[in-house]
């Protein structure tokens, strides 16, 4: 302190030590946000950890959905007119097949492919990274940052399409407003 009443040097060096050591426990008894949510409740933590990913999902009408059979003009309306970034393809049991995102669309066309003259099967990634919507909307943020995507399937455990989820729904700055 330029006063010199206060020795804030040692209280920032305490704090600092006091940062370091409970760092290194989460990490020695690999704490989760789980068990935070566990010991803390009704903190603003776990709150938002108690969220399900089926309260914050897109659902039914709301979904853009195409088929494999769908052209790819379908998909652009459907996409355009969802403004989600991403369109889920479905079975005709309502199974999750696949996803195609406006960057899959980019590539098709950078790549010097027609839209008219390619097949949703063509464009679309199999297999879709997805998430079960009884999962805490938590976790969906974890997966999404690990899988470095901005849209999620959510399917149910027979493998049909319950939902989607938008990382600006987690962020508080889609649909839902929950994180906040």
């Amino acid at each position: 302190c330029p006063l010199g009443l206060a020795p804030t040097t040692s209280s920032t060096a305490t704090l600092a030590l006091g940062d370091a050591l409970a760092v290194a426990l989460l990490k020695r008894k690999q704490f989760r946000a789980e068990d935070f949510r566990r010991n803390h409740p009704g903190g603003s933590l776990g709150e938002r950890l108690k969220i399900a990913v089926r309260e914050v999902m897109l659902q039914g009408d709301k979904v853009p959905t195409v088929t494999e059979n769908s052209t790819m003009t379908e998909v652009i309306a459907e996409l355009n007119a969802k403004n989600i970034g991403a369109v889920l393809v479905v079975s005709s049991a309502g199974e999750l097949t696949g996803i195609v995102t406006d960057g899959d669309i980019r590539r098709l066309l950078l790549a010097g492919n027609s839209i008219e003259q390619s097949g949703v099967a063509e464009v679309m990634t199999s297999k879709p990274v997805s998430i079960a919507p009884d999962l805490m909307a938590a976790d969906a943020l974890s997966l999404m940052q690990s899988k470095e995507i901005t849209v999620l399937a959510a399917v149910d455990d027979s493998g049909k399409l319950a939902g989607i989820l938008h990382l600006h729904d987690l962020l508080g700055k889609g649909e839902f407003r929950f994180l906040i």
